[in-house]
């Protein structure tokens, strides 16, 4: 039996997912780093090898376009899609799952299907499974595969899902939201999402951040960003325990937002030798994109309850720019609210204490002054706010696992390396 695309349950799909929400979104599993074959590593010599350099030289949509003319698609996927779509409809939790309903609905019933999936399935993404040191490092960008099943699963990691071209389905909370070309979504750890995508044209990317890497360079970006539904979406990505929010984006495809997606791209799949340094710089300049986007256009699925004011960046930034003398005392008294008011909320939206936040930020500041100044560990310690060096070192070694001389010297030297 075989089943075109233009079929009547890919047209329900489309358009009762339009009834329901004009313009939104979906995730599916991905394929895992190594389960890609980088392009320095296969047919160094070959036509299609040749081809890729040359595009990566001056890359423009049409050029990007083509290299998923021929992209490898996961062919059994596909298969069964058009031997069964209904099989697809509904997410699943495994793939035995998928197999018991793909044999239930299928009118042929006797069809074999392999005992494992050609593609990663779990429950649970890691950051190990998607981040190397010696390849990836911090950023990653992996294609979403055509005709995967809609896999219910959570990420470690931030996840923004980028539709290039054609379209998808996003699921969660029991809801399919469609997403069109140049929509974006933004999903942070531990949301129990996916997506599918059915269409040939369908061009699906993953941009992948670890959520230490997000802390650690995104604190500049978001202090030139006063408030607003993106802004306190992604204060709570730093800063919010486990569960967090999907931010999704409805608006029209923009310039250059698409240009940094096909840059990072590009450094992340095409180039033989990765900057850590680039790809951290593109990605910023995502998400400074992302920033500026109208927040008519944005829609907030999987709220976590609050209401009015998100006042936790505010906190933060204040101790931020009092860090050498804020205290609890200090930081109720400048915002009119009691200290016993402001532990609780600090163990809510974050689930540390204000005293672990604040020693958080003062030992960042003293790697970052260790790292980009020539300040003695005395004069350091004095700019953060402490008076005790014990303490200090005590702290200290608990965040890095070394003392500050050992993190100046080795630190230095592994950013060098990086840049190269």
């Amino acid at each position: 039996m075989r089943i075109s695309a233009g079929s009547r349950i890919e047209q329900k799909w489309t358009k009762g997912a339009e009834k329901a929400i004009p313009s939104l979104y979906l995730f599916c599993p991905f394929r895992r780093r190594h389960d890609i074959i980088e392009p320095q590593q296969e047919r160094p010599e070959g036509a299609a090898a040749n081809k890729k350099r040359e595009l990566g030289k001056h890359m423009d949509r049409e050029a990007f376009l083509t290299l998923f003319d021929e992209a490898e698609d996961i062919d059994l996927y596909r298969k069964l899609y058009f031997c069964c779509p209904a099989a697809f409809e509904e997410p699943v939790a495994s793939w035995e799952e998928f197999c018991t309903r793909f044999r239930e609905l299928d009118g042929e019933g006797d069809r074999e299907l392999p005992d494992a999936p050609p593609t990663p399935i779990a429950a649970l993404f890691t950051e190990e499974e998607y981040f190397s040191r010696e390849t990836w490092g911090e950023v990653n960008v992996i294609t979403n595969a055509r005709y995967c099943p809609a896999f219910l699963h959570k990420l470690e990691f931030i996840k923004i899902i980028y539709v290039f071209r054609g379209s998808c389905r996003f699921y969660i909370d029991g809801k399919w939201l469609r997403m069109t070309e140049g929509n974006a979504c933004i999903v942070a750890p531990e949301v129990e999402q996916t997506v599918f995508s059915c269409a040939d044209e369908d061009i699906v990317l993953n941009l992948l951040i670890r959520r230490s890497t997000f802390a650690e360079s995104f604190w500049d970006l978001l202090e030139t960003k006063d408030g607003g539904v993106i802004a306190d979406f992604f204060w709570k990505m730093l800063y919010h325990k486990p569960g967090g929010e999907v931010l999704l984006f409805s608006s029209r495809p923009d310039v250059l937002l698409e240009e940094s997606v096909m840059e990072l791209y590009e450094e992340a799949l095409l180039q033989p030798v990765k900057s850590r340094l680039v790809m951290k710089s593109m990605m910023m300049s995502i998400f400074a994109y992302i920033l500026r986007w109208d927040e008519k256009d944005v829609v907030r699925l999987k709220k976590k309850g609050d209401k009015g004011e998100y006042l936790l960046a505010k906190y933060l930034l204040y101790m931020k720019a009092n860090l050498e003398s804020v205290s609890l005392a200090s930081l109720a008294r400048e915002f009119y609210v009691s200290e016993g008011y402001l532990s609780r909320y600090f163990h809510r939206e974050t689930g540390s204490t204000f005293s672990h936040l604040l020693m958080e930020m003062k030992m960042k500041r003293a790697a970052e002054l260790l790292l980009k100044t020539e300040c003695s560990i005395e004069k350091i310690v004095a700019l953060i706010g402490y008076t005790d060096q014990s303490n200090f070192f005590r702290n200290f070694k608990a965040i890095y696992g070394m003392t500050p001389l050992v993190y100046r010297k080795k630190q230095g030297q592994a950013d060098f390396m990086r840049v190269l």
